[in-house]
């Protein structure tokens, strides 16, 4: 019995999503197309009727709308605003964690990720720059929200694919800073001893808040001045 039309399509799927959760976890070039395709419930078989190879593969995951952030941390994250706590403490004392360093498959995508794109071919450089650019972006879009900045966008989803719009050049410097800083340590943590890695994580945290603060009293100051 031939399949119906909508099958090859949903089976793309299929793989996609297993294959964003298998690059999230390991990375990019320690997952195999077998170990995917055995996540995603199928056969090595039928890979090369959707992708041409691994790096194709990532180029649509990204394009997929590849999730940056756990199902667990962005929980946490929401529940934290709820409480009408201060989003960027929140996120730092989750990103820069214990718990982030030792459950890689519970956080961010980038630290994994960013050590080993860099050793594959442009299209994959190429799909990994549009998730820094989109991480870049809604952490802009997140700090100038939280900062009151007039004109921004209501709410943009952190994982979603729309372009947050109306915000100051000063956000999108201060996130790719903040962003560097955040992956950076969380890549350092992961290779060192508990002790070091200790130190790094707390000292990120505190440069990230101080520099935080220094803006806050600049705006304050350009306010009243």
């Amino acid at each position: 019995m031939p399949y119906k039309a909508s099958h090859k399509p949903k089976t793309r799927i299929r793989i996609i999503n297993a294959a964003s959760a298998q690059f999230n976890k390991h990375g990019f070039e320690n997952v195999t197309i077998d170990q995917v395709m055995a996540a995603a419930g199928l056969t090595r078989g039928g890979f090369y009727a959707h992708f041409k190879n691994k790096e194709d593969l990532f180029v649509a995951c990204v394009e997929n709308g590849m999730s940056l952030l756990a199902s667990p941390v962005l929980a946490k994250l929401r529940k934290a605003e709820l409480r009408g706590n201060d989003w960027v403490t929140s996120f730092g004392e989750l990103y820069l964690s214990r718990l982030h360093i030792e459950n890689p498959d519970m956080g961010c995508a980038l630290p994994t990720l960013s050590t080993e794109v860099s050793r594959s071919g442009d299209k994959a450089r190429s799909a990994f720059s549009k998730l820094v650019n989109h991480a870049t972006e809604k952490l802009a879009w997140k700090l100038a929200k939280e900062d009151g900045v007039p004109g921004i966008d209501k709410h943009v989803d952190i994982n979603a694919a729309a372009k947050p719009r109306n915000i100051p050049a000063e956000y999108d410097r201060e996130s790719t800073a903040m962003l560097a800083m955040l992956v950076g340590a969380v890549v350092l943590s992961r290779a060192v001893d508990d002790e070091t890695a200790d130190n790094i994580l707390g000292r990120t945290r505190d440069s990230i808040l101080s520099n935080r603060a220094k803006l806050d009293d600049t705006d304050q100051q350009k306010k009243t001045g």
